[in-house]
């Protein structure tokens, strides 16, 4: 693939268009990190607070986050979110308003959105919560209401939903949701123990009354798992009861005292981790809490209060990327840069079918594409009713898995969500008619299931996924009705091969999903004989028939989607085994086929796309053998994923170690340069790859190849000198065409991937910039990009486009200057300067953020964290070094910053800061090979640096 990042020309965009080199928008992902945390916006304590704190699940620590402040204060406000941002709706400001601010969690700014995005009805004491899709803002005052506002996330706009409302006017609700279903439970007038149910695909909203919360209340929170809600505290009282709600009965219980919140309270907000539930801050009769009460569902229990809100405030609002039943992508979540898309699991699903015995089953098991392993889903994604001859296509978030024999023909349709590996009937949504041997396929919106039996059926049913609605195409059947038939399909047309007729066909047609419409292929793009019981899967350019009766047959027949004929593939593509009735799926790169008969079979082959070559894989076997089952997969039948990780032409994989180097120091002075390992964080000397001079005080910085340390102080004074330490080999030398323009020490340094910029130093002040070009390891003095403020001791990061030049003597200073690389010019950024003036800091960052940790006077341990987007500076109260102290050095990866070294001491403690949580803690490990302070430090991977060209 060509490189196709950076800045171009339009003679070489067309150029790369014309030969089919250009990335297409569609293949560009943005990957990143869903955030292991919980936001709490809002509140009051007393007076209105903007306040952000976001606590760590990983650590239990809280801190305050200056960017992500609300653009308001205001209390009595709820909150939604996606994987990717919370939702802030409504509250007092003192007035009631509409006001809908959103937080992305990647970047930790907040921005209010415009008036698309505001509540239909400004209100304040309600309740939301929502799906990976929408939020859900239901209740409140003054009215009371029962409105019930939906926010779309990949549009950000708002809108009532009268369908949706409240069963009746309330305020003071709480909510909490499963992947399908939200629940808003309580509130008043008159207080009450009702627990409304909206549901999703639907957005309608009906009351339980079989399924009450134990005590009637109001001004109280709700979080949840994937499985189970969990409604904690409230008035009157207040109290510290908590009830738990599962989703798959619709049922309430009420956990004992060791799951109840440690203190009563009200006014608290609630969100939690796919693990635990967290309760913060609220009202209690000692007053205005700072607490935070976890719940861990697991066991339904609370932990002893260990966890704290840095500011204390109640009726303040909270979201997280992994509460209630979001999908856990944890670290491997990437959206489409076109539509937002969100990518999904890699993951295959098997249901249904006849086992040994014979028995009907409903069990579903579960494939892991990555590791080629299959295990039982537990019993809540089993099928609804046991049966085999089933038909299953999906979207990118759900399977449907559609009617069957029971033995008797159902018409019956099972939605699983693939993030909780949950299955729920659709009563409301069944087959046209009740038939089993059908087949079916579909792309990202709608599914298709079509023919069947008994008798033979030519129906073909579309269920579009948006609303889980069912509906026949009368003027579309198959070209002959029949059933044993099998389909697959592109993003664009879906493909239904053989069957019975009576009399097994070859017969394929092709359904067109644009306008709905199916027609027979010519006898170029039927199967390669007549068959039955087949099955089939699908890459994006081609569809694999596989194995049948009345044979029965191991053969694959291939068709190509772009000229819609078919091959026969040769004995290197067929299945291991001859067999019939099986299951098949697959993703972007591998289909997978199996059980069947004769047996029933437990047999897994799988069919590598690029090569058309067949195996059977052991471990993937089917945990049951059985035959006649259904399988689909998020990533099958062409829906869109994220392209596989490619090498670019300045970095790849090979040429861009995960490593970092410290270099130089004091006492000495010293040449030494250790080297630590990222993924071990573990630490060792490099003996034989000495600076050329020993020096302290120098500066270092450098690409994906090489790093670059520049000046310093050491025998006879301060140095111009640059040296170079290629990383595939470790080794260093000087580049005298590189060397600074003046001798100094104590500057600092930053750069991208083409250029290094060192500024600053001593003993002037210097305010000098100079600029190391790499492909020539040529230096340029810059007087257009001087600091503003001559100065030494700063310290330096950068994002892809700048660089920020921090702190400093004399002083000390607090100033922030941006180094724009593409004009290469210098400037003061007044709102990003640090939270506290110091020098002798160190800083790294990653795409988005610079962190600035340590400092002097003090010693400091404090940690700043600049966001680019914002440029907006804050510290982090809850992570700060493990030690104060001063003088020391950092670099890091994409995920982590290193800072090690410095004083008093002198240390050899290195602290890893974890980007995504924002977390510090000491890598023993990872210690400098000898104890020292004044040392500068470079990484292949450091701040800008990254080698996936279409997964941003």
């Amino acid at each position: 693939m060509a490189d196709t990042r950076g800045v171009f020309s339009l003679k070489l965009l067309n150029l790369l268009n014309s030969k089919s080199k250009w990335v297409d928008l569609d293949d560009v992902w943005i990957a990143t990190s869903t955030p292991n945390a919980g936001y709490f916006g809002g509140g009051t304590s007393p007076g209105q607070r903007s306040t952000m704190d976001k606590i760590d699940y990983s650590t239990d620590n809280a801190a305050t986050i200056p960017g992500a402040a609300l653009s308001s204060p205001r209390m009595y406000l709820a909150a939604a979110g996606s994987v990717t941002a919370g939702y802030f709706g409504g509250g007092l400001i003192p007035g009631s308003t509409a006001l809908m601010d959103k937080v992305t969690y990647s970047i930790d700014t907040t921005l209010a959105l415009p008036s698309a995005g505001f509540l239909s009805i400004a209100r304040y004491i309600f309740a939301a919560t929502g799906n990976s899709t929408a939020g859900y803002f239901g209740g409140g005052t003054p009215g009371p209401r029962s409105t019930m506002d939906k926010i779309t996330y990949s549009i950000d706009s708002t809108g009532a939903v009268p369908g949706a409302a409240l069963s009746g006017p309330r305020y003071a609700v709480a909510a909490t949701s499963s992947s399908t279903a939200g629940y808003f439970g309580g509130g008043t007038p008159p207080v009450t123990s009702l627990i409304d149910k909206i549901t999703y695909s639907t957005d309608t909203t009906q009351p339980l009354p079989a399924t009450g919360l134990s005590v009637a209340r109001h001004y109280f929170s709700a979080t949840g798992s994937s499985t189970a809600g969990y409604f904690g505290g409230g008035q009157p009282g207040p109290v510290s009861t908590m009830d738990k709600i599962t989703y798959s009965t619709d049922t309430t219980s009420l956990l004992p005292s060791s799951g109840a919140l440690s203190a009563a309270r009200r006014y608290h907000a609630a969100t939690g981790s796919l693990a635990s539930g967290y309760f913060a801050g609220g009202y209690s009769t000692s007053g205005i809490l700072t607490t935070v009460d976890k719940i861990d569902y697991s066991t339904d229990t609370r932990a002893a209060p260990g966890v704290y809100i840095v500011v204390a405030r109640h009726s303040l609002a909270a979201t997280s990327a992994k509460a209630n039943a979001l999908p856990p992508y944890n670290n491997d979540l990437k959206t489409r840069f076109t539509d937002e898309l969100l990518s999904s699991p890699n993951k295959g699903y098997f249901g249904g079918g006849i086992a040994a015995g014979p028995s009907v089953t409903s069990l579903m098991d579960k494939i892991d594409y990555s590791t080629d392993s299959t295990g039982a889903v537990p019993s809540s994604g089993v099928l609804s009713v046991a049966r085999f001859a089933v038909a299953a296509t999906g979207s990118s978030t759900a399977g449907y898995f559609g009617g069957g024999l029971s033995p008797a023909p159902v018409s019956t349709m099972d939605k699983l969500t693939y993030s909780t590996d949950t299955t729920d009937p659709l009563p409301a949504s069944p087959l046209s008619v009740a038939r089993g041997d059908l087949a079916a396929t579909g792309n990202l919106t709608a599914g298709y299931f079509g023919g069947g039996k008994p008798g033979t059926f030519s129906t073909m049913d579309k269920i579009t996924y948006s609303t889980d609605n069912i509906a026949p195409l009368p003027a579309s059947p198959l070209s002959a009705a029949r059933y044993g038939l099998a389909a697959t399909g592109s993003s664009t047309a879906g493909y239904f091969g053989g069957g019975w007729l009576p009399g097994a066909v070859s017969t394929m047609d092709k359904i067109t999903y644009s306008t709905d419409s199916i027609g027979p292929l010519p006898s170029t793009g039927t199967l390669s004989g007549p068959r039955y019981a087949v099955a089939a899967t699908s890459s994006s350019t081609a569809g694999y028939f596989g194995g049948g009766e009345p044979s029965p047959f191991s053969i694959m027949d291939k068709i190509t989607y772009s000229t819609d004929t078919r091959e026969l593939l040769p004995s290197t593509g067929v299945l291991s085994l001859s067999r019939s009735y099986i299951g098949a799926t697959g993703n972007s790169t591998a289909g997978y086929f199996g059980g069947g008969l004769p047996g029933p079979l437990s047999t897994m082959d799988k069919i590598d796309y690029s090569t058309d070559t067949t195996g059977y894989v052991p471990g993937a076997n089917l945990t049951v053998a059985r035959q006649r089952l259904a399988a689909t997969s998020s990533t099958a039948n062409a829906l869109p994923q994220p392209p596989a990780l490619t090498p670019t032409a300045t970095v790849s994989e090979s040429s861009s170690p995960n490593t970092g180097y410290f270099g130089g120091g004091q006492p000495g002075p010293r040449s030494t340069m250790d080297k630590v390992d990222y993924s071990t964080d573990t630490t060792s000397p490099l003996p034989g790859s000495p600076l050329s001079l020993s020096r302290y005080a120098l500066a270092a910085t450098g690409n994906s190849d090489a790093g670059y340390f520049g000046g310093g102080d050491g025998i006879n004074g301060v140095k111009t000198t640059m040296d170079k330490i290629t990383y595939s080999d470790d080794t260093i030398g000087a580049v005298p065409n590189a060397a600074l323009s003046i001798a100094r020490s104590y500057l600092a340094a930053t750069g991208n991937s083409t250029a290094g910029y060192f500024g600053g130093g001593h003993p002037s002040p210097f305010s000098t910039m100079d600029k190391i070009t790499y492909s020539t390891d040529t230096r340029a003095a810059l007087p257009g990009a001087a600091l503003s403020i001559a100065r030494w001791s700063p310290t330096a990061t950068g994002s892809s486009t700048a660089g920020y030049f921090g702190g400093g003597q004399p002083g000390p200073v607090s100033t922030m200057d941006k180094l724009t690389y593409s004009i290469d010019t210098t400037g003061a950024v007044p709102g990003a300067a640090l939270s506290i003036a110091r020098d002798g800091l160190a800083a790294t960052g990653n795409l988005t953020a610079g962190y600035f940790g340590g400092g002097a006077p003090g010693p400091k341990s404090t940690m700043d964290k600049l966001t680019y987007s914002t440029e907006t500076t804050g510290a982090l109260p809850g992570s700060p070094l493990s030690a104060a102290r001063y003088v020391l050095a950092a670099t890091g990866n994409s995920t982590a910053g290193y800072f090690g070294g410095g004083l008093p001491g002198p240390k050899s403690t290195m602290d890893k800061i974890t980007y995504s949580t924002d977390s510090i803690g000491a890598v023993p490990d990872a210690a400098l090979s000898i104890a020292r302070y004044s040392v500068a430090a470079s990484s292949a991977r450091a701040n800008t640096v990254s080698y996936s060209p279409n997964n941003i």
